[in-house]
């Protein structure tokens, strides 16, 4: 059961922190000696975090798909809920791009996943990504464009490859199109849902098997529990760092974890 809550802990405050919550599972399994979660116990850990995001950005949410609802069937509506039904598609077309690039790439990218130290290597260039995350534009998520839905439904895809943070490089490259770091991160957040949602929905196809390798229904539970509070916490105390213009430190949080990971591995 311990497991589990570091498990959930591990992914529930790296999901949404720019530090590759993939990275920090990989390592807990080779430095603490921890089994590798599994294709099950992964999904509920993503269906946590992908509620506590659901919980945190309700207001939003609901806005989305009120509006998203209402642009379907035609129904008038004003200046704002005209943007929301523009963002509700333009995070559909996000989604639709990481999704076709994880069925293409899930296969090769599969042997990527047994690499602590490439892993490592690979969280070392998220750092040097988001040392150049300097906030250039004044734009809020609202004013997004298909080109812009487009840039970070790639930077998503991207992100597929263990050690490159998600949140990490759709958050950079939100500030690169313009948005202030806060609705970047915002933006960023809404787009994980459907994601992150639809991974763990994906592996819940293999509950019978998961609960035949030995996991328990008590199990599962920790471990959903602990990473949708954890991961709570993470996307607000992140919101807050965003505002006072902190992503440096996590940049420096990934060279020096990623340049420790190297030094004390071999292979």
């Amino acid at each position: 059961m311990l497991d589990m809550v570091i498990l959930g802990l591990v992914q529930g405050l790296t999901e949404f922190l720019p530090v590759s919550s993939t990275a920090h599972l990989i390592f807990a399994e080779a430095f603490l000696g921890i089994s590798r979660p599994g294709i099950l116990l992964e999904a509920v850990l993503h269906l946590g975090t992908a509620l506590a995001a659901l919980v945190v950005l309700w207001g939003e949410v609901r806005k989305l798909v009120t509006a998203w609802g209402r642009s379907v069937t035609r129904q008038p509506a004003d200046a704002v809920a005209q943007s929301y039904g523009r963002l509700a598609w333009l995070i559909i077309l996000i989604t639709a791009i990481t999704a076709a690039a994880g069925l293409t790439l899930e296969r090769p990218l599969e042997q990527m996943f047994g690499s602590v130290r490439g892993t490592a290597a690979q969280l070392m260039l998220t750092g040097v990504l988001l040392l150049f995350a300097n906030e250039r534009g004044r734009r809020g998520m609202l004013d997004a464009a298909p080109q812009d839905a487009v840039a970070i439904g790639i930077a998503q895809a991207v992100a597929i490859i263990p050690g490159i943070s998600r949140s990490g490089t759709t958050i950079t490259t939100g500030i690169w199109m313009g948005f202030r770091q806060e609705e970047a991160a915002r933006l960023s957040f809404l787009a994980a849902i459907p994601a992150v949602a639809g991974a763990g929905l994906l592996g819940l196809k293999d509950l019978r098997l998961g609960l035949a390798m030995g996991y328990t229904p008590a199990q599962l539970l920790t471990g959903f529990v602990v990473a949708a509070v954890s991961g709570g916490l993470a996307i607000r105390w992140l919101l807050s760092v965003l505002r006072r213009g902190r992503l440096v430190y996590f940049a420096a949080y990934c060279l020096l974890a990623g340049a420790a990971v190297l030094v004390f591995t071999k292979g």
